[in-house]
Parts: C-alpha cells; structure tokens; sequence
C-alpha cells in the first residue's frame, strides 16, 4: 500500500474507531456515573455491565485488539511468515492497536476495577502511555524508508545531499542558506546524560515552529519575489535538514535511552498478558459466551 494510501486509511481507522468510543461513553454516561450500589437498578445496566451485551463486547474487541499488538514483534523477528510490509507502517498499526485497544478495555470495566484485574488494567494503561513515549524516542533515531536505523555516516550523506537538493535544485540565495544553517544547527549541550539530552529534544520540538516561522519570515523579506511554493519546499527541507542534525548530535543518547525504554516497556505488557489471559480464561469456564 502506497503511503498516502495508507495515511488515509490509518487516519479513517483512528476516526471510526475514536468517533465509536466517544458515542459509546456519551450515550452510557449517565450509567458509569453512578455508584455500584445503584447500578442494577439502571435501564443500561443489562447493556453497559462488563457482562453485558455491550460491555461484554467492548472487552472482547479491545482485548483482541491487544492481543493483535504481537504482531509487530512478529514482524520484526518473521515470525509466523510475517515478512511483508514495510516496518514504519506496522508500527502505526500497532500504535493503533495500544490505543484503542485500551479505550475499548476501559468502557469494558465501567470503571468496575478491583482484585487481580485492576493490576492488569494498570498495568495496561502504563504500557499505552509507555508506548506513546517510546514512539517519540523512536522517530528521534535516524531510520531509512524502510523503518531501518542509520548509521552516523549515512546520516552525514542525507545531510550533504539536502544541502546539494537546496542549493541546485531549487537554486537558494547564499543569504538564504547561510540562515538556513544557522536555523538547522543549533547548539546542543551532550555532556550532561541521557534524560538531559530527551529534555532539550523536547525543547528543541517546542521551539522549532517558532524558528521556521521566522526563516520563511527573513526570506519573504529579504526575496519577495520569490515563488511561494519555492518557500515552501524550502522550508520543508530545512526541517529535515534541522531534524537530521539534531538526531546527529544525540544518535548514542536517544539510542541507549531507547533500550532503557524496553528495560521498563516490557514488563508491564507481560504482566497485563499473563493476568488478562488468567481473567478470560475463567470467564469463558464461567460459562460468559457474549452473542455466540
């Protein structure tokens, strides 16, 4: 699949799937708002109840969909005859996955959460959030179209090449390139650790619109003749450029904190599988079947 096509169907699958869970915590609002006590009473109480018919199937959708997390890990090893698709995209499926998955699980428990299945729960919500934060250590290594990290070398060369696209390509004015690299290599301090180095990254991310504003600013100014699309292409590859750069500086940080990252990810995804496979297990030999 082509990768616009693939944005567009993962952007419709986030909607769908978001604008469902949204409709479903709305209409049952009322109902998880009241205390346990007085739930039975309730009209939804047959529907929305983690063994209702609702209920019931929020928790058997969001935990195959946590389930169905394995298959990235499935891919990255070909596992199972997994080894088509690139890489990239089925990390994206699997974000998709940690984060639904959990929603649904959520509206499953109706906020009904003690004993066994609340570690599992916890445990969950930490792999979710973990994994939002592993996402954005991961896009922080330089990786090729294939999703494959770079070495320090092959990132230096997609630099240089950026730099030659600029200047031939779409022939830059000197003063343009001279504050297109004054943008794009900003001063880092790397001496002071690794949880130093993901703190300025941030920055560095809060920071950089704010740059590009004013890099498209100096060039309307100083060439305002220039084509509009001219500006936006160049914009465009001096975030890359800036991007490239700056994941330079910080490739043996971010990567060791990547590793750390798993150190810390992996556990709690054990945990939740191990419990979660206990609950449905005694749920099924509880004689709980849902529509089937």
């Amino acid at each position: 699949m082509k990768e616009k096509s693939f944005n567009l169907f993962i952007t419709i699958l986030y909607l769908t799937s978001i604008v469902a869970i949204i409709y479903f915590a709305y209409s049952g609002f009322d109902y998880y708002m009241l205390e346990m006590k007085d739930r039975p009473h309730d009209p939804l109480h047959t529907l929305l109840k983690p063994g209702g018919l609702w209920g019931h199937g929020f928790g058997i959708v969001g935990s195959s969909f946590v389930i169905l997390l394995f298959l990235y890990s499935a891919r990255k090893r070909f596992l199972f005859g997994l080894r088509f698709g690139n890489i990239r995209k089925w990390l994206n499926v699997h974000i998709f996955f940690g984060i639904i998955g959990p929603l649904l699980i959520t509206l499953h428990t109706a906020g009904k959460l003690n004993g066994l299945v609340s570690i599992s729960y916890y445990s969950m919500l930490a792999v979710m959030f973990s994994g939002i934060i592993g996402r954005y250590i991961y896009i922080q290594i330089p990786r090729d179209e294939e999703g494959h990290e770079l070495a320090l070398g092959a990132v230096e060369e997609k630099n240089k090449n950026l730099t030659e696209m600029l200047v031939k390509d779409f022939d830059v004015p000197q003063d343009v390139m001279d504050e297109v690299r004054r943008m794009t290599n900003v001063h880092f301090e790397i001496e002071k650790g690794q949880l130093s180095a993901m703190l300025q990254i941030t920055l560095d991310d809060l920071k950089r619109p704010i740059r590009f504003w004013k890099l498209k600013r100096f060039i309307k100014k100083r060439h305002p003749k220039f084509p509009p699309k001219g500006i936006k292409r160049i914009i465009l590859y001096s975030k890359k450029k800036s991007l490239l750069n700056r994941r330079k500086i910080f490739l043996g940080a971010v990567t060791n904190v990547f590793h750390l990252w798993h150190v810390v990810h992996k556990p709690f995804a054990w945990i939740m599988f191990a419990i979660m496979f206990v609950h449905v297990t005694i749920t099924v030999l509880m004689g709980y079947r849902w529509v089937f």
